[in-house]
């Protein structure tokens, strides 16, 4: 692309091409600057005809283009460029103040939708774990609507509150779901597929009027994965079953790393509070151990709380 170094003053393409070679030159018949720029003679006469009424160039005797002081002829033109420079800049930014007024409401409507009432709240809830495809990401905070996706398909990530873990007849979240646990959640929350995020009333809002909030792609979405990955890399891990230990040996490992109480870990499992502390005793002889403190470092150092 042929650059115009004068285009912004409003030369047209054949003058600018033109005006350089006149002023280096000591006249020019237009025929010769026709035969320089490769253009018709018509061309170069129009050409040499708009310089002029510039005050840029001069016709001269047997029809030769002089040219005249540059910085005479060219500087009124760049003051005139940059003026329409300004008044452009201006009306562009009062058009960038239109735009934020008439269309960023209307970006942030698209971005977080609101969805009002338990039926309309259950269905969106249900409508977004059957559609994930890769990934479910919980704050189940209370929640067994968030804590059972019912998708044994998708890798789900499940963090619990540490009240909510040791409640009795909590026995955890959709099977193969990984599951820390913290002491307590930012928020209720669940993310699927990295794609939407659903935020469920508030604990303690109007249960007859609750409201949630779904959240679609955006720099606030990433900010709330952000969120899980940073909660969830802070909690407890509830592992999984694996030989020799059993899902109670996983639960009481998990509380004893949150610093339950034998009364409420007995509470959580349905247990006698003597049931509990039998079986870890006998963890302890498995780990060859000799109290909690050395159990924990051992589960820890050994996978079992991966």
């Amino acid at each position: 692309m042929t650059e115009r170094p004068f285009e912004a003053v409003g030369l047209s393409a054949d003058a600018d091409r033109a005006y350089p070679l006149l002023v280096a030159s000591r006249g020019v018949a237009e025929e010769e600057l026709a035969g320089q720029l490769r253009i018709p003679v018509d061309q170069a006469h129009a050409a040499c005809e708009e310089l002029a009424a510039l005050g840029l160039v001069r016709l001269g005797a047997e029809g030769r283009w002089y040219p005249l002081p540059p910085h005479a002829g060219m500087l009124p033109l760049l003051a005139r460029a940059q003026d329409r420079l300004r008044r452009g800049r201006e009306l562009l930014d009062r058009l960038g103040v239109e735009y934020q007024r008439v269309h960023e409401g209307h970006r942030a409507e698209e971005i977080v939708q609101a969805v009002e009432g338990a039926d309309a709240i259950r269905e969106r809830l249900g409508l977004i774990h059957r559609q994930a495809t890769e990934e479910v990401l919980v704050f189940a905070a209370g929640d067994e609507e968030l804590e059972q996706t019912g998708v044994s398909t998708v890798r789900q990530r499940v963090v619990v509150e540490r009240a909510r873990f040791e409640e009795e007849g909590w026995h955890g979240a959709a099977a193969g779901a990984g599951v820390r646990v913290v002491e307590r959640l930012p928020a209720r929350m669940c993310i699927a597929d990295r794609t939407v995020a659903v935020l469920p009333p508030a604990a303690g809002e109007d249960p007859k009027d609750p409201v949630m909030l779904v959240v679609g792609p955006s720099a606030l979405l990433d900010a709330l994965v952000q969120l899980f990955e940073t909660v969830w890399a802070g909690g407890v891990p509830l592992a999984r079953a694996a030989a020799g230990r059993g899902s109670i040996q996983e639960r009481i490992l998990a509380m004893l790393v949150l610093g339950t109480t034998d009364v409420a870990m007995a509470r959580s499992l349905g247990v006698a509070v003597r049931t509990v502390q039998r079986r870890i005793v006998a963890m302890e002889r498995a780990a060859g151990v000799d109290n909690r403190i050395q159990l924990v470092w051992h589960a820890a150092r050994h996978g079992w709380l991966d």
